[in-house]
């Protein structure tokens, strides 16, 4: 799971943390810049809905950064072409995006295993990296999740 996220209740334990990217349509004017930053993608939407130069970040932390209008000016639209914001798979994502509905920000292990034609990847030089945790029922005596966490461990280990 990306990081932060409410670990109430669950056992926790850090894989890896990566650069992220920008994607966006080929077409985008800004695809022929080598390097951005997140004021640069002001009017672009993520997936979620959001706008991307809030970098995906929740309504209580754009209400700290002093960006609410921004926010409640997106928050009420309605969900892109058929699908609910928050509930796209991988393949809805890159489609969009290259139509260019959307930008997002994948980690560039995902942007190295799925080039596509009609997307770019870009450097932001704001953007934070993405921390991966694994995180399970507290609770959990399972020697199956046990030793699927000891084997993503060590696997990340090797990254």
């Amino acid at each position: 799971m990306p990081a932060p996220f409410d670990d109430r209740d669950l056992a926790v334990d850090f894989l890896l943390t990566e650069p992220r990217l920008v994607a966006l349509a080929a077409a985008d004017p800004l695809a022929a810049r080598p390097r951005l930053c997140l004021a640069d993608l002001a009017g672009r939407t993520l997936p979620d809905g959001t706008p991307a130069e809030l970098e995906g970040r929740t309504p209580d932390r754009v209400a700290d950064s002093g960006d609410v209008d921004r926010w409640s000016q997106t928050a009420g639209r309605p969900p892109l072409a058929g699908a609910q914001p928050g509930r796209l798979d991988l393949a809805q994502i890159f489609n969009l995006t290259e139509l260019g509905s959307i930008i997002w920000f994948p980690p560039v292990s995902i942007a190295r295993r799925h080039p596509r034609p009609g997307v770019v990847y870009r450097t932001a030089s704001d953007l934070p990296p993405l921390t991966l945790t694994l995180a399970w029922p507290q609770d959990s005596r399972s020697p199956a999740v046990a030793a699927f966490v000891r084997t993503a461990t060590a696997v990340a280990k090797d990254m």
